[in-house]
């Protein structure tokens, strides 16, 4: 996943002349462009951007009001401003939060390049994963007691988000226009994602009050209920959830409302999980026509360090992201097992075959 850098300036030309000069760098970062400070704000609110860099007079919205923003909605964002008017000649300018550097017009395009590359560095100063399950990764951050500042991006679309931890404790959260606990959710819904981690993180409060493993068990229920609600034809809420049009912000949030009733009830609603479990049984008999050599599914808390490890094999042996697995018992028979929190687990009758089971299963995954 390629970071973003936001330049925003309502210059075509200046805009047209970077774009051309950084393009030898496509493969550390990609420019988005925004027109004014109001553009540039609809864009952060729909993907990702690791760096702002901004011009001081704009139509509509001014640099001034863009970085005041960003200091109240993304204070961790580091901003560059690029302007024509001398710094001197600009109030308080030394006293901007996240401000790396003022470049004055004309200035050359290797200076910005210098404090870009400078920052994309700093922000992943202790390595870059890629391919890495959310799931797996804080929860073992959560139990080695990690204190660090995490930036994940996921992998299928332009979401991202920051997430903050002190001594294996998640304080805060945010993807897009979500924070706390709303962002810490979101983000157990992305599949894979590539990271970027810093060992340190800045003094602030715990808004989220929570161990990590009820969040993964909330957002697991709401994910399920979403998906349900979908291939049942019904409507869904999908205002946190619709990637083409980025993080939702609505306050009033149906889903959003779920992911806390699951939480406060130790994420693990009895019906939703029941019915996330009777869509895993009618979805394998419509492409079996028969679920007769399944004798139980379930969901197992017990092997959710089990499942952890599988997926930290795969990862780290370069063989892929974990589908789907198959044990089998001393007694006889043998046991599926679909990667979660918690993972689902099919008993399967002893004597009964398994591969077409377990392409399904692949599949499905």
């Amino acid at each position: 996943m390629i970071r973003k850098i936001l330049l925003v300036d309502d210059d075509r030309v200046l805009q047209l002349s970077l774009r051309r000069k950084l393009a030898k760098f496509d493969e550390e970062f990609q420019v988005v462009e925004a027109v004014d400070g109001f553009d540039a704000l609809k864009k952060l609110e729909k993907a990702a951007f690791s760096l702002v860099c901004t011009d001081l007079m704009m139509p509509r919205m001014d640099g001034m009001s863009l970085i005041s923003h960003i200091r109240t909605k993304y204070p961790d964002l580091p901003v560059i401003i690029i302007s024509g008017i001398l710094k001197k000649d600009v109030p308080n300018i030394e006293q901007v939060d996240g401000l790396l550097a003022y470049l004055e017009k004309p200035f050359k395009a290797n200076k910005l390049l210098e404090v870009i590359l400078t920052t994309l560095k700093e922000e992943a100063k202790e390595g870059v994963m890629h391919n890495v399950s959310p799931t797996m990764f804080l929860q073992l951050m959560e139990m080695e007691g990690k204190t660090c500042t995490i930036r994940m991006l996921d992998n299928a679309s332009d979401e991202g988000g920051v997430l903050y931890l002190t001594n294996g404790r998640l304080l805060d959260a945010r993807v897009g226009g979500l924070t706390g606990m709303k962002a810490a959710t979101r983000v157990f819904f992305w599949n894979e994602v590539t990271v970027f981690l810093r060992h340190e993180c800045v003094p602030m409060e715990n808004v989220i009050n929570s161990d990590i493993q009820p969040i993964i068990m909330a957002a697991l229920v709401a994910k399920d209920e979403y998906i349900d609600a979908l291939s049942h034809g019904r409507e869904a809420d999908s205002a946190s959830l619709d990637r083409s049009s980025g993080v939702g912000t609505e306050v009033n949030d149906p889903l959003v409302d779920m992911l806390d009733d699951a939480r406060m009830t130790g994420g693990n609603p009895e019906g939703a999980k029941n019915a996330a479990l009777n869509d895993l049984r009618e979805f394998i008999e419509k492409e079996l026509g028969d679920t007769s050599t399944i004798s139980a599914i379930y969901r197992d808390e017990s092997v959710i360090k089990t499942n952890s490890s599988l997926e930290n094999l795969g990862v780290l042996s370069g063989l892929g992201a974990l589908k789907a697995g198959r044990f089998e018992k001393e007694e006889g028979g043998s046991t599926l097992f679909i990667p979660g929190n918690p993972p689902t687990l099919l008993d399967i009758k002893k004597g009964s075959p398994v591969t077409d089971l377990f392409t399904v299963l692949k599949k499905r995954t």
